[in-house]
């Protein structure tokens, strides 16, 4: 445990740091080549996925801990050329998290902050709910989601709670 953080950080933070070892297994598994491939012309490129990813933990917190802000733009959705820039990227995000997420104290994380919706609503809920929920939960959704992607392109699939497919027929 890192001295001084508290018990809600703490945990999230060894979550993350677990979870971030899988998730670069995954993004590493994307061919340069097919970020711009999609499965469907209503989905992500796989690049605008991957960098959705990579960028989703650090973008999160320091969303989390604004007093209110508006609701991000989903329509806007950058790509990345490279795959280093993607490698890149989920390192900058995870040293952000690493760095200020054991600031964060227990009463922080319980205090409400408002997210401002494109209806004109106004949507409350606590800092640690909604770290949990878009910190770490949507993050594994989307990895998941980008499994598939690799699937679809015949790239083996990386383990996440136990061996793949691939991996328990002896491909990797």
């Amino acid at each position: 445990m890192i001295a001084g953080t508290s018990p809600i950080a703490q945990g999230m933070l060894q979550e993350f740091e677990r979870e971030l070892v899988t998730t670069r297994t995954f993004l590493k598994r994307l061919p340069e080549g097919k970020l711009a491939w999609r499965p469907h012309p209503k989905s992500m490129s796989a690049g605008q996925l991957a960098y959705h990813i990579a960028e989703t933990p650090g973008m999160s917190l320091r969303f989390a801990l604004l007093e209110r802000g508006p609701a991000p733009n989903f329509a806007l959705r950058e790509e990345a050329a490279t795959q280093s820039e993607l490698l890149g990227l989920l390192d900058a995000s995870a040293a952000y998290v690493r760095d200020t997420l054991p600031t964060v104290g227990d009463a922080r994380m319980q205090e409400m902050f408002a997210i401002d919706l494109p209806d004109g609503s106004v949507l409350e809920l606590g800092r640690g709910r909604f770290l949990r929920s878009v910190m770490l939960n949507h993050w594994y959704h989307h990895r998941g989601q980008l499994g598939v992607y690799l699937r679809l392109l015949e790239v083996p699939v990386p383990s996440s709670y136990g061996p793949s497919g691939d991996e328990q027929a002896g491909g990797l």
